[in-house]
């Protein structure tokens, strides 16, 4: 006690100045070890992001993360330290130093963070959050099948029924002019709502029948957006700790009562689709995923639930920023919309319009592959953590225990990898592109733009994604032709929207008119 009092004094006066000194003096002296002696001390960075995680959560706080970053990664180059212990990446070669387990200069892939993609709660496994490597390939051995290329063509019909319903459906809010202006953001959402709950349940959401979103559906980016910002807490372990037993309060009771009736629903579903009287035969998601349950190591229905939600809130969520960033980008570059209305519509007939066929339309696919560059559904990248004993990324040692993540928007806008990166280029993506030097795109690094993620935990439903978003856009532009509307919404600026591990998308209010040739 007498060491005490002569630290902090006797009276309580000096006890409260000389306490507030000794935590001054503690985050001052954690701050110099962190600029100067950490062993990251090495990488560019801002003075105070490399001090410190503060700038960092106010970038995140502020939903603006990912163009923070890409300034910084425009001042500092292609390694930036965004936080004490954490780096951002924009050397294309990271993604396989990083990601692969292959070709990298590393011996296996990172893995996923614990503090990004751990459960804490426990419960079911998830191939989205699961961080442990033998328990990630267990279940991806019985999520890829239901995923893979066959499965996606088997599944045709399914995709085919939905996206002609759209078509349908907008063709009846049709004017006497053959006209109708909608947010074109809500018809993709319905569309690949109602698809993916078909795929996974055996039925879906009946979003395009009644021209409306369910309750928790409605609600489903503010929940994403509450999980990010919860898990950036965590970089805090005592505020975590805090919050948690008041989160009930903090969080709008709205959001908690469609998410458990979004889940009451989903089980519901799940349920009559596994019933011994269900008539239902066919190749969707489920009955792929329920084979394995024959397995030793199968998917319990637990699990099989889990997963199935997580894939609907994911694979909706991303597609539609996608296909809202493709419609947004046409309807600004007239010549690329014209160029791609000629190539959909040599088909004759919109049956004509099959998934295999698409497959085969390069500037179809290259429009996509520019959206998906230039307004990439996953801003926040992948985040990952180096073994222990450290790891190589872009020729650089990274000591173990780093957070590290390649930043797609930073990446994608960058002059150094792709020639005007600002404008709107599909060409970019041609076969005569990549094969003849004259092109003003020969040099650009299209390897770098990985919308899917990369490696053995990339995203497993990316087949399934070039399908629909084919399909999609096709069947739209072949059937009516796309004009900007005469609203306050008829454009997004991209990068005035939120990001909170998604695009927070604004309206796209379109224009719709039955084709005129």
């Amino acid at each position: 006690m007498a060491y005490i009092n002569v630290l902090i004094g006797d009276d309580a006066w000096s006890r409260v100045v000389n306490l507030t000194l000794l935590i001054c003096l503690y985050f001052a002296t954690v701050w110099i070890y962190n600029v100067f002696f950490h062993p990251l001390a090495k990488f560019p960075g801002p003075l105070l992001w490399r001090g410190s995680r503060l700038p960092y959560m106010r970038a995140v706080w502020g939903g603006h993360f990912p163009y923070e970053i890409q300034k910084l990664h425009a001042q500092y180059g292609n390694i930036v330290r965004t936080a004490p212990n954490e780096l951002s990446f924009t050397n294309p070669a990271a993604w396989d130093d990083i990601y692969s387990n292959r070709d990298g200069a590393n011996s296996e892939a990172f893995r996923k963070s614990e503090l990004w993609h751990g459960n804490p709660e426990g419960g079911a496994a998830s191939v989205f959050v699961t961080t442990d490597l033998k328990e990630h390939a267990r279940i991806r051995r019985f999520m890829d099948p239901a995923f893979s290329e066959r499965a996606v063509l088997q599944q045709e019909p399914i995709l085919q029924e939905y996206v002609g319903l759209c078509i349908n459906k907008l063709r009846e809010r049709s004017s006497a002019e053959g006209k109708t202006t909608i947010n074109i953001v809500d018809w993709f959402n319905f569309t690949l709502f109602d698809i993916i709950g078909d795929l996974s349940f055996g039925e879906s959401f009946g979003c395009l029948e009644k021209c409306e979103y369910e309750d928790w559906m409605a609600q489903m980016a503010a929940a994403i957006k509450l999980h990010y910002l919860s898990i950036n807490l965590r970089y805090y372990p005592i505020i975590n700790t805090l919050l948690k037993p008041i989160a009930g309060f903090l969080i709008p009771k709205d959001i908690i009562k469609q998410q458990m009736d979004y889940r009451q629903r989903a089980a519901a579903k799940l349920k009559r689709r596994l019933s011994p009287s269900s008539t239902i035969d066919r190749p969707d998601i489920v009955s792929q995923l329920l084979r394995s349950e024959d397995r030793g190591e199968g998917l319990t229905p637990d699990e099989v639930m889990l997963n199935s939600m997580l894939f609907i809130n994911a694979a909706s969520e991303t597609t539609a920023t996608a296909l809202t960033g493709v419609v947004n980008n046409l309807l600004q570059n007239p010549e690329s919309l014209s160029k791609l209305e000629n190539e959909v519509r040599e088909f004759s007939l919109s049956s004509g319009l099959t998934l295999q066929a698409l497959k085969q339309l390069p500037y179809l696919n290259a429009v996509l592959k520019e959206a998906l560059r230039m307004c990439n559904p996953n801003p926040i990248g992948h985040m990952r953590v180096t073994p222990p004993n450290g790891g190589i990324v872009a020729g650089h040692f990274v000591p173990g225990n780093t957070m590290l993540t390649i930043q797609p928007l930073a990446l994608s806008f960058s002059a150094e990898y792709f020639h005007e990166p600002e404008a709107w280029h599909p060409e970019r993506w041609l076969p005569q592109a990549e094969t003849d030097p004259k092109s003003p795109y020969y040099h650009d690094n299209r390897k770098g733009v990985r919308a899917f993620g990369w490696g053995p935990q990339n995203c497993v439903g990316e087949p399934l994604g070039w399908a629909w978003m084919r399909l999609i856009i096709a069947k739209m532009v072949w059937t009516f032709d796309l004009k900007e509307s005469d609203t306050p919404n008829s454009k997004i600026a991209w990068d005035k929207q939120e990001v909170f591990a998604i695009v927070i998308k604004h309206r796209l209010d379109v224009t719709f008119a039955e084709r005129t040739a």
